[in-house]
This record gives structure tokens, sequence and C-alpha cells, in this order.
């Protein structure tokens, strides 16, 4: 009996560790075609030319280039971010929020050589063109993430 017992708990842990194994994180995989093409756009032009070619991206189309504050605040931010974390790698998508058929919020987290920089992009869609209305990023995802998803990110 104990060599039954013993037997099925070691199957049970390996089949545990297998299938932690196949089961993606929540920042492993959201296709490009699930997301804003505005944010990708964003994200594929700072890879390019960096953050004034990634906030001019994400501000196309947009009231955030009326409004004399977020932008220019948010160029200043990526510029000393920039200097300190290096050069930008990459960006992966870690959610996105349906708020209504209209509106999603996407939450990102932006790669570079020294330390992340996350993000949370509030999007709205107008006769099927997305636009962006909000922008935050910090280096301290408690600051951009919502709460109950900081529970839920990957330990690695």
């Amino acid at each position: 009996m104990k060599k039954i017992l013993a037997s099925f708990v070691l199957a049970s842990g390996l089949a545990a560790l297998l299938m932690a194994q196949k089961t993606p994180t929540v920042a492993s995989g959201i296709p490009e075609s699930e997301l804003p093409d505005v944010v990708v756009n964003g994200f594929k032009g700072y890879k390019t030319g960096g953050y004034t070619v990634a906030t001019a991206a994400w501000a196309r189309d947009s009231a955030l280039l009326l409004d004399p504050l977020p932008l220019p605040a948010l160029k200043t931010y990526l510029s000393l971010a920039g200097d300190n974390a290096g050069q930008f790698v990459g960006a992966d998508a870690v959610q996105v929020v349906k708020l209504s058929n209209n509106t999603e919020e996407v939450y990102a987290v932006a790669k570079f050589e020294r330390q992340a920089v996350y993000f949370a992009f509030t999007c709205y869609k107008v006769n099927e063109k997305w636009i962006i209305t909000v922008i935050n990023a910090n280096k301290d995802p408690a600051v951009v993430l919502p709460t109950a998803m900081m529970g839920s990110l990957p330990n690695s």
C-alpha cells in the first residue's frame, strides 16, 4: 500500500510539473492581433526610433495631442527611464481588459537592458480605429497595474 501511495504521489508530482511547464504565464502570449494596433505600433516605433517616435505613434489622432501635460511629461519620464534602464529591447502585453465594446485597458511591460517599465494604455475605438486616451508608465508595477493583477503575475 505504501508503494502504491508513493507511486501515486510521485506520478502526481511529475504530472503537475509537466503541466506547469506547458501552462502559459500571464505575460506570455497575447497575440498582436488581439491588441489595439496603436499600442503595438508605438512599441514598434520605440524599437526603431526611440521614445519620441513611440509617443508620436501612441498620440496619433488622440486628444493627448491637445493636452499640454501628458505627452511632454511622458517623454521626459521615458527619457530619464531610458538613461537609467539602458536600451529598449522589446515589450510584452501583460493583460487586456475589455471595459466596453469600444474601450480597452492594455497593460504592458517594456523591457530595457537593466529594468522594466510598466504601462497602462486606455484605448478607445472610434469608427473602427483605436486611439489612446490615457497613458500611465512607471518602473514600479504597483503604480500602474491593478492590485488584483499583482497577485496573479508569475513569480519568474
